[in-house]
């Protein structure tokens, strides 16, 4: 193979895995099939596998097609070993070009560009289509870049937009259970350690846009980098409601607030969260728990029959964390709650999956909370907890 083949191949590849890696990517077809065997071609999609982007390969013969999916990395060497080889003809289609490398008889290479004849389409996905309650074509989706500037949702950001929807979801549902949250009443909303404000923008968003709910809603986050970003993106927004304050979980205050949300707070952050929507006597309190390592060095055996399953530091920590939660849901049934644990974010995306869901309710039983906080506390040998430790009447 000459210097000019190479050349020209290494550069329709480098093209093809610039478009992947830059998500302008739309599809590849290969033609003229020159191996031995039934005639055929291929074309190269991309599609969505537990909402991570691969890409699909379907070879089309006389009375079949063949389907193999490929992470970008096996996808883009197999591609590369089928070019110049079995196909004699490749083009690559992206938002930004087209691309067609061709072989002669003899294989020498001829390489193309143009300008791109095609619309990106977002990737197919394994899963059933559904309807979501947040367009993806909204203004902070695209500023936040999970959407692209024509409104759809980036391979890449698939995940993080079915987060944004499954919390909407919930929330939605939530307020409407809700007989004490009127649709004309004005909302007050703390979102401790918002971070890159996804979800603030989402909640911001829905309430104000999509329900006409007049909101004040307040984000806290510790660095300061983000919280000038997500001021700036508010106000450019037009989210005159909404702003950023740079402060830790304990730090912050509120006399009055209606909703209270800590989502992936990490370990006691989370019990600090949930003590501000208590002494606000919120409506409603919202968490998501992160990386409990409070209660996992004072577990003990208990004469409860736990040893066979603490021994191991693995088990241990996942009972830890179970623990935790469990306690913290009782905590907030004692305070006057009804606590629904729901399945936030599904596991094959991240452990972080439980969504700790708390409405003040007067049908609340106090009293048998306390007695079943008591009784865990005792089975599981832990002395202190960080949530009990700011409220009273519990111990």
């Amino acid at each position: 193979m000459t210097k000019a083949v190479s050349d020209d191949k290494k550069t329709f590849v480098a093209a093809l895995a610039e478009a992947l890696e830059n998500e302008t990517f739309i599809k590849l077809t290969l033609g003229k099939f020159r191996a031995e065997g039934e005639p055929r071609k291929a074309v190269a999609t991309l599609v969505l596998l537990k909402e991570v982007p691969h890409l699909k390969l379907v070879t089309t013969f006389a009375r079949k097609d063949e389907t193999k999916t490929f992470s970008f990395n096996d996808g883009i060497n197999h591609l590369k070993s089928e070019i110049g080889a079995d196909y004699l003809s490749a083009t690559l289609f992206s938002t930004e070009r087209d691309m067609t490398l061709t072989y002669s008889k003899k294989r020498e290479p001829h390489l193309t560009k143009g300008k791109p004849t095609l619309k990106a389409a977002a990737p197919a996905a394994h899963d059933r289509a559904k309807s979501y309650l947040v367009a993806p074509d909204r203004p902070y989706l695209k500023a936040l870049q999970v959407s692209d500037k024509d409104g759809r949702v980036k391979p890449s950001m698939q995940g993080k937009y079915r987060q944004i929807c499954r919390f909407i979801e919930i929330i939605d549902t939530l307020l409407k259970e809700d007989d004490r949250a009127r649709p004309d009443s004005a909302l007050s909303i703390v979102d401790i350690g918002s971070g890159k404000g996804y979800l603030t923008f989402a909640l911001y968003d829905h309430l104000t846009t999509t329900l006409a709910r007049t909101c004040k809603m307040t984000g806290i986050e510790m660095r300061g980098d983000l919280v000038d970003f997500c001021n700036a993106l508010a106000r450019e927004l037009g989210f005159s409601g909404l702003r950023f304050d740079a402060a830790e979980a304990q730090q912050a205050s509120a006399k009055q607030v209606d909703i209270v949300i800590a989502l992936h707070a990490c370990d006691t952050a989370t019990d600090d969260a949930m003590a501000l929507g208590i002494h606000s006597d919120a409506k409603m309190i919202l968490v998501a728990p992160c990386c409990q390592h409070e209660l996992a060095p004072q577990i003990k055996d208990a004469a409860e029959g736990l040893a066979g399953l603490i021994k191991y530091p693995l088990f241990k920590q996942r009972q830890a964390d179970l623990v935790t939660d469990a306690a913290r849901a009782l905590l907030l049934e004692a305070s006057g709650y009804k606590v629904k644990v729901i399945e936030f974010v599904s596991t094959e995306h991240t452990s972080r999956n439980i969504l700790i869901a708390a409405t003040k309710s007067a049908n609340a039983n106090r009293e048998k909370a306390r007695e079943q906080y008591r009784a865990l506390k005792a089975a599981t040998g832990f002395e202190t907890q960080h949530l009990a430790s700011q409220l009273k009447d519990v111990e």
